[in-house]
């Protein structure tokens, strides 16, 4: 079993006074009302969490190299306020393990600062597992250094490029996935490499499910159009580049 998809977990914290609240205004029993209660005001927490975090954890899985383990697939570290139980958990191949973590402190943060530490939470339930895995540290090591030295930004391009049909062109696409968004551009080279335009196509949610959806082709129209088709085929971003070029 090969180790390849990391994420940082926001679990829900029962409040026993919105609870209560809750169990007087809906007239139900207490399990009832910690579901609403979490529907209401955990739940989109936990989301938007997830979205902003990961930038990071998915640029730890683009970068990180194949590891074999004994039982594992899946890392799912759990930030909590308090620990109340050191528990290191394997469930169906997902391993999580808990890491003290204010919210509040996070939300007041700026996205560098929320980068570093969505890597910092990771590292630290990382170090955790690995101990009690007996996993070699230095591979998540060294994939953390590669994410600081390339300043946390994440980007890449998807698929290789395309030449236009008058051969004078080659065009990709760019994807920038940042905390609040991932950002889809169409980038144009001439033949020496030099770029002549970059345009921002698409602005989609920071998750894997809202935007891979958009990604189905990179074609030439004309020998100065290019296209994103999504998957479906059924919608295009067009750029274009002055034909006096």
């Amino acid at each position: 079993m090969y180790l390849k998809e990391f994420d940082l977990d926001l679990p829900y914290i029962e409040d026993t006074e919105s609870i209560e609240s809750l169990m007087e205004l809906q007239k139900c029993d207490y399990k009832e009302a910690a579901k609403l209660d979490y529907e209401l005001n955990w739940k989109w927490r936990r989301r938007s969490f997830r979205l902003e975090t990961r930038c990071i954890t998915a640029m730890f899985e683009r970068l990180f190299g194949k590891y074999k383990t004994n039982d594992c697939w899946k890392v799912l570290i759990e930030c909590v306020e308090n620990i109340s139980e050191e528990r290191i958990v394997n469930d169906s191949g997902v391993c999580s393990a808990p890491i003290q973590f204010s919210l509040n402190n996070y939300l007041a943060k700026n996205e560098m600062e929320k980068k570093r530490d969505a890597l910092r939470l990771l590292m630290d339930g990382l170090e955790k597992l690995a101990l009690r895995n007996r996993w070699a540290i230095e591979p998540f090591r060294k994939t953390a250094i590669q994410i600081e030295e390339l300043g946390y930004v994440n980007e890449w391009t998807w698929k290789k490029m395309v030449k236009s049909p008058n051969k004078k062109y080659n065009a990709k696409v760019i994807c920038h996935h940042t905390v609040e968004s991932m950002d889809i551009f169409i980038s144009i080279l001439q033949r020496d490499g030099a770029q002549v335009l970059l345009e921002k196509v698409i602005s989609e949610q920071p998750d894997e499910f809202a935007y891979a959806k958009h990604l189905g082709e990179i074609k030439w129209e004309s020998d100065f159009e290019v296209a994103l088709i999504n998957k479906k085929g059924n919608e295009k971003c067009l750029v274009a580049i002055e034909k006096s070029r």
